[in-house]
Order: structure tokens, then sequence, then C-alpha cells
């Protein structure tokens, strides 16, 4: 069943604590500590807990900073129905990478020639202003005038790969970088970057090398704020498109050496998550903004801490309710951010989960949490992980 705009929440652990063990209240729990609990007793369950119906989840707020629960934030709904649960998946913290791609192998230059790259450059910030339209960057060079004298008409690589540099080097848009490199080495294959480029197009030594060039693409910058993010974007990677547009004829090759790719889990996308639950959960309420400036309003808070990185456990469900004679299914989600580094909280909430979701169909998910990799550097594709580690259990 297709749904949209989910009555979601978002819960944030801290402090790496074991979930609640079983047979306790709500008032057991610690600042920042997660349980699970049965709906019918209101008591903490665990893995060994005789098989429930109906149950929820809670984590402690310490909402003063005096070190004890004096709040609690619950998962959506009222209950979640064991048997009305729709998606029950994982995914561990995974970082972004920027798009490369090289310029290289135009071995046939000549002389008086304009060359031109163009650009098509792809992301959010694109999209919102111009919508599909293509928004372009064009840099075009010149090269030197022939030398008749002497093999004419010829040019070099190396001065071309040196006026290319400085055109894009001049951009001032920051979405890019750009850096010279040298041939392929003949045994490894390999290029280095080239320090000076001015310097290495001066030393005859290099006058019939074909360097090339090397771009990696600049993500948006992550927006500093108060309270509201009033610009957040998401993804923020930017993904150049280039062409050779002018000049290069049949010579020229565009690689693109590393795709780029969106993290998942960092502190800040988790944030922007509890903001637009706040519309549900009454912090603050369907009005998230002040009528008078459009900002954020004071009550607001948030849980999630920008600076760290998070591992996501997401249940999709649906509440089943009846009214007069009409039957109703109301779509939930609740998410649950544990940070990397809390692998006591997240192996034990997913072996908890693991057993209440016992029967349903779907597939535990504990050693998919076991083999995430823990470097907040690396990155996690889902594709790579195999059917029975890639985090889903539904």
């Amino acid at each position: 069943m297709s749904t949209n705009n989910k009555v979601f929440q978002v819960l944030v652990t801290k402090g790496n604590a074991a979930p609640l063990a079983k047979d306790l209240t709500l008032d057991s729990l610690q600042p920042g500590q997660i349980g699970v609990f049965n709906a019918s007793t209101n008591l903490s369950i665990d893995a060994t807990s005789p098989a429930v119906k109906n149950f929820y989840i809670a984590v402690g707020v310490d909402k003063n900073g005096d070190g004890t629960v004096d709040s609690m934030n619950f998962s959506a709904g009222q209950v979640i129905q064991k048997e009305n649960v729709r998606d029950y998946t994982f995914r561990p913290h995974t970082p972004g990478a920027p798009q490369i791609f090289e310029i290289t192998n135009y071995d046939k230059v000549e002389c008086e020639t304009d060359y031109t790259l163009r650009f098509e450059i792809r992301n959010m910030i694109v999209y919102m202003r111009q919508g599909y339209n293509q928004y372009t960057k064009a840099f075009s060079v010149r090269t030197s005038c022939c030398d008749c004298g002497s093999a004419c008409p010829s040019g070099s690589a190396v001065e071309l790969t040196k006026l290319l540099f400085h055109a894009l080097k001049a951009d001032e848009s920051g979405m890019f970088k750009v850096e010279a490199i040298t041939p392929a080495d003949a045994v490894t294959g390999q290029r280095t970057v080239i320090a000076d480029i001015d310097a290495y197009a001066a030393n005859a030594a290099n006058a019939d090398k074909v360097p090339g060039l090397r771009i990696t693409v600049n993500g948006i910058a992550v927006n500093k704020f108060c309270n509201i993010n009033t610009r957040y974007y998401n993804p923020r990677q930017t993904v150049i498109i280039p062409s050779l547009v002018s000049g290069f004829g049949c010579t020229g090759v565009v690689t693109t050496t590393q795709q780029a790719v969106s993290e998942e889990g960092n502190g800040y996308d988790i944030k922007q998550k509890e903001y637009h639950a706040g519309g549900w959960n009454g912090r603050p309420g369907p009005y998230k903004a002040s009528t008078v400036v459009g900002l954020a309003k004071d009550e607001f808070m948030y849980f999630a801490d920008e600076t760290v990185k998070y591992d996501q456990v997401n249940l999709v469900y649906d509440q089943f309710s009846t009214a007069g004679w009409g039957e109703y299914l109301n779509n939930l989600q609740t998410l649950i951010a544990v940070p990397q580094a809390d692998t006591v909280t997240r192996n034990g909430l997913i072996t908890v989960l693991d057993a209440v979701l016992n029967g349903q169909g779907f597939e535990a998910l504990a050693d998919d949490a076991t083999s995430a990799v823990a470097n907040p550097t690396t990155v996690e594709k889902t594709s790579t992980k195999g059917a029975d580690k890639d985090g889903l259990a539904s």
C-alpha cells in the first residue's frame, strides 16, 4: 500500500546505555535511555519477555540538564500494533563522498584554437531557483599563436592544461576544486597531483607530456542556525555533467573516478527530521514558526547533536481503529537515531525489536547491526552488503 505524509516521530538516544531491563516502569528510564514497553501492562520488555500484541517505545529526557528524567519522548501513535508493522529496517551511518572526474588524453592539441569546457551543474539550490532548467558554466581558453617555422600547426597539451587550470581556478562559485595531474604512470596507471602547473609547464622536459585535470565537486555547505534551519537542503551533494564542447574534436576523455554519495545519519539531518516531526508531537505543534517574523518559536527543542553521526532504526506501521461504522488505518512511522559509537544501545535495541517482531515475517536485523562499520569515514552501500546484511527486514 502506497502512503505519503505519515505521522512520524524521531527518538534520539544518548549515553550508550542498554535498553531498559524488563518488568520496569517508565519512571525507571535514565536520560537518553530507550525502552520498549508492553502497551497492556506499561512494563518494559526484553528479548526474553512473552510475546506482546501491542507495544510502544520511549526515551527518557532531561530538559533542564540536572541529570534526572523530567519528560519522555514516545513512538508515534498510541501504540505500535505488531500485526500492522509494515517495514522494519536498519541503516548505519554512512558518510558522503564528492563526485570526482578527470579530463585527460587530449594529445592532439592545436595552436591558435579555442577550447571550451561546459559544466552542467545540478544540486538542490539550482533546482529550487531554476526548476529543471539547465544551469551551466562554460570555460574557454585559446592556445598560443602558431609558430609555422616548425611542426605547424601543432600545439601543446601542457599549455592547454595550464590555461584550463587557471580558467577553472578563477571561478568564484566554490562549486568545485581543480587540480592539474600528471600523465598516467606506465606501471601503476596512477596520476599524481602537479603542485605548480606553471613550473611544470616551464620545464622543457615536460614539453611533450599530456597531463590532465582532476575536478572534485563540492557539496552545498551546512547552514549554521539557531533554532529553525531556513536554508536546509537535502541531498547536499552537487553533481556536474562535463562536456568537451569545442576544440577537442576527437581528442580528450572525461572519466568519473568517484560517484557522488549522500551522507546518511548526520546529526544535522536528524535535527531537521525532529523539526518536521514537531508538527505532530506538540513540540511546538502544527505552527512551527512565528507568525510575526516567520522564524523559530522559542520552545522548539532538538535532541540530536549535529556533531554526532547516527545509526537509524526505522519502523513503519499502521494503527487500526474503528469509529461508528468505519474502520481506519492511520499511517505512522518512528525513526530511532542511535549515535554510531553507542553499540550497546544499538545492538540491545535491535535484539529486543527482533524478538518482539518475531513471527511477523521480518528478517532479524541483529547481524546487520553488528556488521556495520564503526569508522565514520567508510561509505557503506546497501547494494554491496548482500540480502542478509542490507538492513532490510521487510
